[in-house]
This record gives C-alpha cells, structure tokens and sequence, in this order.
C-alpha cells in the first residue's frame, strides 16, 4: 500500500505495557514499530500504557522518536510488588495474571472514552503483560470491535505450577476464543497454539515475528574496544541464560592457547539483576576468566547497543537451559519458542554468531537465513573449538555495517508491519461484511 496522504483513514487502539521511552525490554520496539509505520497503511494509533515510573529502565531517544500521529495515553497503574512488598517480599498470589493487574480498571475507562467518541475502529494488546489482553478483551466485549492480541512471549509455560498453570490457561483460552486474530512471533508459538485451541480455526493464527528497523542502522558507527570482543547485550539468569557455562569454553580455549588473554574481552551487556546475585558472582569468581569478562548490568540506550554490536567481534547466542533434568526439560518447550529481538539485529549487523543452543525457533531461523550451525550449550569441547576458529578467521569491522542480506531483509519491521495491517484490513472487511 502506498503512503497515506494526509491523516490516517482508520484508528488502531494499542493496549500496550511496554512502550517508549521504555529500555526494558527489546520488545518494546515491536510495538513502537507497528504504530509507526501502520500510518503508510491508513491507519493511526491511540495507544495506552503505564506511567512511567513502572519502567526500570528509560532511554529518552526512543521517546523522541515516537511518531507524531500516534497519541499515547498513560493512565494510572501500579506494580502489586512495590504497592504491598516489603524489602521485595509480597504475596504472589496477588499478582494474577501479573504484578500490574490494577492498571485493568483506568485503562477500559480510557479506551471506552476513546471508542465512544469514535476514535478506534479496531483493538490491538500485546503480551506481555497479561494483563493487556485482559483489558482488550473487556472492551472487546463491550464494544464488539475487531481483536487482535499479539504474543510476544508464549503466555503459558510448562515450568508454571499447576495451579497457576491451569487458571491462566482458563484466561488464555478467553483470550484466544474471542479474538480475531492471534499473531505469534514464531512459527514454533503458531504450531504449538495450534496443538492447543485446535478446534479454533487455524487461520485465526498468524505468524508476524520480531524483526528489525533499517533506519536504525542508517550511518551507524560501530563501537570497538581493541580485543576481540564476544559481545552478549542482553538479560541474563541461572536458567534459560546462564553465561557460566560458555566462560568454562572460554577457559578451556584459553588453556590450549586458542584464544590470547591479553586480547580478549567477553562483555555481558545490559544483563539485569542476575548480575549481582550471589550465585551468578561466585559463578564468575571461579570461572578461572573472571579476568576478561566485563559485565555491565544497565541498559545502554538503543542506538549505543547496536553500534556495540556492530563492533563486537562475536555475538554470542543464548536462550537454552544446560542439563537434562525436569526443570531444563519444562523451561526449554518455552524457549524453542522464543526468538528474541536481538537475534534479528545480530543477523542485520552482519557479525559473526555463537549460538548455543540444541535447536528451536531460533536455531531454525540462524540455520536458514545465515547458515549458522548452533552448538549445544553443554557441550564445552565443542564450543572451545568454535571460539578457536572464530579467532583465527577474525574478520574486520565493517563501517558501516553492509546492506542487509536477502534472506534477513524479510524482516525488517516495514515488511512486517504491511502483513500486520492486511490482517486488520482482512478484519475490517469481514465485520463490515456482517453489518
């Protein structure tokens, strides 16, 4: 479709936790992306979120560069944690479906003020939280405008206790039954919401998965310090990213003089709480190469992150639990889901990648669109080598980073957004076809 001329035709109603200036999270940029350029499809956007102050990290240049036809309205919420925990303790059977559940009640006031002064002609929520779908579908109820709910995250994880499992599940199925279109970020998240609602139409569901923005990389100077650099920008934890066993690689290269310690850093960038919990530190300590790992447990703004990775010399790839047990075995059903946003900026900076992990969403996508073979995270011979090979074939950082490759340039947010508005247009028409 080509660029509308004057205001957008139609309003989208975007019910959405995580937006700019949001840095908490990558997927925050999904959804900034989406109301951007639905505007080349006709469509504006009215988005309600949170007040800011929920946000545990900020980064002003995203909020700079929220569109001008786009209105985001903040209304009033609260984290269940701050409002009743002490010292970080509070009942977490109040936080139901999630910790921001009292943001329900402003935000279906606000949406219906906006439906019934005619401003919305469909409702879009994306998750998480859980707690956007449910305000969608409460206005969706009310006002029987076109639905459609965004999975970011696969809602339903086989690691929930039972309980919790069975009565979110309860919630997720009002969700999806009512609902005109469910977009899943992976085709993994498709096939298995398919396994489950398969007495739903298997139309309803759709894949539009996380991509890039190629304006974001316009004149991008990449940021290297020197050494070669293993880069990892993001959260880390003790389950599904847990560092510790690739630094135990890392030690075994350096052992058999594979990798020089004098010139190599391994940066753990943005990599939140985790990085300060006991466990993670005494992890570290006793690594043997606590010496050349930097860790950094902030955020850096946007634009500096991807001018880090576009310096780095290896992005690393983690997003497996390591072992064999039933906890590993739950947690990895939901991460062969997952294919996180900075997989798609890894694969448009053009650096090479260490992916670790058995298989997935996202070794599928490494394997297709850049040929990379992924190595189990457990298994340290195999990765030593990799980190050798890597070394010997140090390629130079290019400025800047070169055009996107065919085969990721289907993803760049553009792209997926035309697919995001066929979908609501496809929506439109059919309840119009109803009147």
């Amino acid at each position: 479709m080509s660029a509308p001329k004057g205001a957008p035709e139609r309003r989208l109603l975007v019910i959405a936790f995580h937006y700019p200036p949001d840095n908490s999270s990558t997927g925050v940029l999904r959804t900034l992306k989406f109301t951007e350029y639905l505007a080349r499809h006709g469509w504006g956007s009215e988005v309600i979120s949170v007040p800011e102050t929920l946000y545990e990290s900020r980064d002003p240049a995203l909020a700079a560069a929220l569109p001008g036809h786009v209105g985001v309205h903040r209304v009033w919420a609260a984290d269940v944690k701050r409002l009743l925990g002490v010292r970080g303790i509070y009942p977490r059977a109040l936080a139901f479906p999630d910790r921001y559940w009292p943001w329900i009640r402003p935000a279906v006031r606000r949406g219906s003020a906006l439906i019934e002064a005619g401003r919305v002609d469909a409702v879009y929520s994306t998750y998480p939280m859980a707690t956007a779908h449910l305000i969608g579908l409460a206005l969706h109820r009310r006002y029987g405008l076109p639905w459609v709910v965004d999975f970011r995250d696969p809602w339903i994880e086989d690691s929930m206790p039972p309980i919790r499992r069975w009565a979110e599940g309860l919630l997720e199925r009002r969700v999806v039954a009512r609902a005109g279109r469910v977009i899943c970020n992976t085709p993994a998240m498709r096939r298995y919401l398919l396994g489950r609602y398969a007495d739903l139409p298997e139309e309803r569901f759709v894949t539009i998965p996380n991509g890039y923005d190629e304006k974001d990389f316009a004149d991008l100077e990449p940021e290297s310090i020197g050494k070669f650099e293993i880069l990892y920008p993001g959260a880390i934890d003790g389950a599904n990213r847990d560092p510790l066993p690739f630094l135990a690689a890392v030690r075994l290269a350096l052992e058999r003089g594979w990798l020089v310690r004098e010139d190599l850093q391994v940066t753990l960038l943005g990599c939140g709480p985790y990085a300060d919990a006991p466990q993670f530190r005494a992890g570290l300590r006793d690594s043997g190469v606590a010496d050349v790992v930097a860790v950094r447990g902030e955020r850096l703004p946007y634009r500096r992150a991807l001018a880090r990775m576009a310096g780095a010399d290896l992005l690393l790839a983690l997003s497996e639990p390591v072992g064999g047990g039933d906890t590993a075995r739950r947690n990895r059903t939901w991460t062969y889901m997952q294919v996180p946003a900075k997989t798609y900026e890894y694969l448009r900076v053009g650096r090479p990648i260490l992916a670790l992990m058995s298989g997935g969403a996202v070794a599928e996508l490494l394997e297709r669109t850049a040929g990379v073979r992924t190595i189990p995270p457990d298994d340290t011979e195999a990765i030593a080598r990799a980190l050798r090979d890597r070394y010997r074939e140090r390629i130079p950082v290019s400025t800047p980073p070169r055009a996107a490759a065919p085969g990721v340039a289907e993803f760049s947010r553009e792209r997926l957004t035309s697919a995001l508005a066929a979908e609501l247009e496809t929506l439109i028409a059919a309840q119009n076809a109803k009147k």
